[in-house]
């Protein structure tokens, strides 16, 4: 069997060029989703550090302000 003669075998695979279109439009598709789908979880995480960003800064401004209070209890004189 000559090349040329397993090439014409697979000319029969997609019998109409629409059959390939929906094909490689539905890999588009599906790559489109899943880029979509990372960038999204990139987003999430990006959000979730700044909360956990501002929800720590919040912490230590809190342990700032107990500071200024002038409460005895704490002295920075004997860290």
């Amino acid at each position: 069997m000559s090349e040329a003669d397993i090439d014409d075998d697979f000319d029969n695979e997609f019998v109409d060029d629409d059959d390939a279109k929906m094909v490689e439009e539905a890999e588009t598709s599906v790559r489109t989703r899943l880029s979509s789908l990372e960038k999204r979880r990139l987003i999430d995480n990006l959000l979730e550090e700044k909360r956990l960003a501002k929800e720590l800064k919040d912490d230590l401004d809190d342990i700032d302000d107990f500071d200024e209070d002038g409460d005895e209890d704490w002295d920075d004189d004997d860290i």
